[in-house]
């Protein structure tokens, strides 16, 4: 049975950052935003761990108290653990990235922090007073982060060739639509909730997430929902295409908003990704249900500027966790148009795997519920190495250099961040 202690906390000490800094040292911390980052939830110390795809498959789901909706579970499902889809081996060679396989983390107690207040929800009441006592606790000393690239980033006429590449396949009428991205290399160190907040200073993003899993770290700043799913059955899932840097100013970001909300390359990406994700949802879904809840728009997501829109659908009766993870992983967002022949052509093109890197992250429920992130703008970290990717769809008239220009423009706060550590000199090539 689910209990639920407050913890008195002034508005200041109720910052997540802050709460999770009073972790330091207990195993397993997450800390992550949902509900469109209104929400933060934040553990340690989990009682299980699972790597299949759904870690507890007798979990229904069911409407129940309040506190049922609290994450029970807090999972990493990357990008790795669905090429099975790839009728292509070309990655197969290539060196293990730092996620390969699912990763569940079952907690008996989630700090739930909201509009200033934190309450700890437990189903172990001796584990939540524990959990409410360390928040509790005087804040430590002032964090170290540290930041730097590991050597000269890629060249970025090698990107621009895998585009052209990319763009031979597309104009041949083998695909409509491909994501290509590469990846940034660099050295790390510091607390993952450290590094989360320097990396936070232009605006928190809706999936924010400092995950602190062993040997691993997992930083996100992602702005897009993967998939989320009710108690009803109802499923839905928020596409992002269409890119443009902020400047800061309003008038120039609405300039750039309209031109954005304008452009006919952006409009048909964003199109083609939606037709993708109707066929999956269509697959699982009561017939005659999915449907364009909210039409696609632009909305301001810390250094940029996105082209958003979200498909809903109901779930078909009998529909289990798994073959709804199974179908949607990984989307159609992240991989193109057909979605196998693009992820075949990922796997051709670039020279890395990719990891958690547009796999998905966050939570199950009690209630059976699902929340997940879409693992974009995401640092993981291993021994101090850290993998950052950037990309984005390639179409018929995809210009290569502008593409490159745009994953720029998408680790901008993370190229900031290192600009500062190296007294003003940007990293940028």
């Amino acid at each position: 049975m689910l209990e639920e202690l407050r913890v008195d906390l002034s508005a200041e000490s109720a910052d997540p950052v802050r709460l999770a800094q009073r972790l330091r040292g207990r195993p397993w911390v997450s800390l992550w935003w949902g509900k469109q980052g209104a929400r933060a939830y934040l553990a340690c110390d989990p009682v299980e761990h699972s790597h299949a795809l759904d870690p507890e498959p007798a979990l229904p789901l069911a409407a129940g108290s309040p506190l049922a909706a609290t994450p029970r579970w807090v999972g990493l499902l990357p990008y790795e653990c669905r090429r099975d889809l790839e009728r292509a081996t070309h990655g197969a060679l290539r060196r293990a990235p730092h996620v390969v396989e699912p990763h569940w983390l079952r907690y008996s107690a989630v700090a739930v922090i909201e509009a200033g207040e934190v309450r700890v929800v437990g189903e172990d009441r001796q584990l939540a007073e524990e959990l409410a006592a360390r928040l509790g606790e005087p804040a430590p000393t002032t964090p170290t982060v540290a930041m730097r690239a590991r050597g000269a980033f890629e060249d970025p006429a090698l990107h621009r060739a895998r585009i052209r590449r990319a763009l031979e396949h597309v104009r041949s009428g083998e695909l409509y639509q491909v994501n290509l991205a590469r990846r940034f290399e660099l050295e790390v160190r510091g607390a993952a909730w450290d590094v989360l907040a320097r990396l936070l200073e232009r605006g928190r993003p809706p999936y924010a997430a400092a995950l602190s899993w062993g040997d691993l770290d997992v930083i996100s700043l992602s702005p897009e929902l993967f998939l989320s799913t009710d108690t009803s059955g109802s499923i839905s899932t928020s596409p992002i295409k269409g890119t443009r840097p902020r400047t800061g100013d309003a008038e120039s970001d609405a300039q750039r908003s309209r031109e954005l909300e304008l452009d006919p390359k952006e409009r048909a990406e964003l199109t083609m990704v939606l037709d993708v994700e109707r066929n999956d949802l269509a697959r699982l879904a009561r017939p005659g249900t999915v449907s364009l809840a909210v039409p696609p728009h632009v909305e301001p997501h810390g250094t940029v500027l996105h082209r958003v829109a979200t498909l809903r659908a109901e779930l078909r009766s009998g529909v289990t966790r798994h073959e709804l993870l199974q179908c949607m992983l990984p989307s159609g967002s992240v991989t193109g148009a057909p979605k196998v022949r693009a992820m075949d052509l990922i796997a051709e093109l670039e020279p890395e795997r990719r990891g958690l890197y547009t796999g998905a992250f966050g939570s199950l429920a009690h209630d059976g519920s699902l929340e997940l992130g879409m693992a974009i703008r995401t640092l993981t970290v291993r021994a101090g190495q850290a993998h950052y990717w950037a990309g984005g769809g390639i179409v018929a008239d995809s210009d290569p250099e502008r593409e490159v220009q745009e994953t720029l423009w998408k680790a901008e706060a993370l190229l900031g961040v290192l600009a500062q550590a190296s007294g003003g000199a940007s990293s940028r090539r």
